[in-house]
């Protein structure tokens, strides 16, 4: 997808939400545990813009089996009451080798967090419910357009929730400074 529009909303039942994916059809949705590497320029010219270069691992939870590797760039946020941005994301071989490249081009991590997710297909829309470290629970909402978005969160009786607009790693980084603890790591 060259452009994403998602969006992110609190959940206070996860297990609601996995009985009403369900209910849909969609069964049990596929789970993987995430390490997600965020890199910037010394400068912090990215995060500046509004944008960001992540390298994602995915495993399998039940025995960190890697599943894949996803390089992303996320551009800067778009005018809408939803987010939208510019992603170009694909997968990649090992993540060590695309982490030496963007260090070899002058990027370095700047935050690393986890991220349990479960994720299933709603129609034209994917619907995610994620655990965070510190923060609990969030539902995702991601699809072609704010209208599909729109329809899909009501279909899943959470279109009176308020649309969160932050980035997971503003919101963790938020929390850890809030805790003093590490302001760069955000791990179970």
């Amino acid at each position: 997808m060259a452009e994403e529009i998602e969006a992110k909303v609190k959940v206070d039942d996860p297990e609601g939400l996995r009985r009403r994916m369900a209910a849909r059809g969609a069964g049990a949705g596929r789970t993987v545990l995430e390490l997600n590497r965020l890199f910037d320029d010394a400068s912090g010219s990215l995060r500046r813009e509004g944008a960001a270069v992540r390298v994602r691992e995915e495993r399998r939870p039940e025995d960190g089996a890697l599943v894949r590797t996803l390089i992303t760039y996320k551009g800067p946020r778009r005018p809408g009451a939803l987010k939208r941005r510019p992603e170009f994301q694909t997968t990649v071989g090992v993540a060590a080798e695309i982490v030496a490249i963007l260090e070899a081009l002058g990027l370095r991590e700047t935050f690393r967090f986890e991220k349990r997710r479960t994720a299933w297909q709603a129609g034209e829309c994917e619907v995610v419910l994620d655990e965070l470290p510190y923060l609990g629970w969030f539902a995702e909402v991601e699809g072609p357009t704010e209208d599909a978005v729109r329809a899909t969160l009501a279909d899943l009786g959470m279109a009176d929730r308020p649309v969160i607009r932050q980035t997971y790693m503003r919101l963790l980084a938020d929390c850890l400074a809030r805790r003093g603890a590490d302001p760069a790591r955000a791990m179970f």
